[in-house]
């Protein structure tokens, strides 16, 4: 994406520095955590609802699907202190409207990215429940309110920030599943001291989206 939020930093980052894992953890809930993950880049649509725990409101969303011809599809939505960002792809050009300025990109502009099956977009192939095995400090297993089986892990700030030049105190998160062992929602919380970010990200509509309008192109 053009816009990359605080929040999502971090995941971002990762993604595109390449990690790569030599020694793996013994962490509660490894398998089901990986298991999901692993699925998610099978995933031939979904939709990502983001939840701010500060406010309590749901105020971003990311939706996509593979088309018949194997491009990809997504439209992502953000609302911040009474500003909206959408950014849409279709398989051709990217329709971006921030604010209430609207730009389109084509495959000559410099920030132009293509996605499909084989290049999918990092947050529709399960990177957006952040996960790196080599830089959890320590797991916890315990419960929700609602009964959840829920996976919390303490990330070593200090191996993020050498890896990533940043200046975290703090980054935890946690996957929740129920006593079936279904994926039921995912946290995160980072803070350098002087900001933080805590959100929750639900899934919905998975391999059930066949069509993603796009918002900026009247009918």
């Amino acid at each position: 994406m053009k816009k990359i939020l605080p929040i999502l930093f971090i995941i971002v980052s990762l993604t595109l520095s390449g990690c790569s894992i030599k020694k793996e953890y013994d962490l509660h809930g490894k398998e089901q955590v990986e298991a999901l993950r692993e699925e998610a880049k099978g995933w031939q649509s979904g939709r990502y609802l983001f939840t701010d725990l500060g406010t309590g409101e749901m105020n971003q969303a990311f939706s996509f699907m593979y088309n018949s011809d194997g491009s990809q599809t997504y439209l992502y939505e953000h609302i911040t202190e009474g500003s909206y960002y959408i950014e849409y792809y279709g398989g051709g050009m990217i329709y971006i409207l921030d604010g209430e300025n609207i730009s389109v990109l084509d495959e000559g502009s410099a920030d132009y990215v293509s996605y499909n099956k084989d290049n999918p977009h990092p947050y529709s192939a399960g990177d957006l429940l952040f996960y790196e095995n080599l830089f959890v400090r320590s797991s916890v297993e315990n419960s929700d309110d609602q009964g959840n089986v829920t996976y919390l892990y303490n990330y070593d700030t200090d191996k993020i920030n050498r890896s990533l030049g940043t200046s975290l105190k703090s980054f935890v998160t946690t996957y929740a599943f129920d006593q079936e062992g279904n994926f039921m929602y995912f946290t995160q919380s980072n803070s350098d001291g002087e900001n933080d970010f805590s959100y929750r990200i639900e899934l919905v509509d998975i391999n059930s989206i066949t069509k993603i309008e796009n918002p900026m192109m009247s009918e």
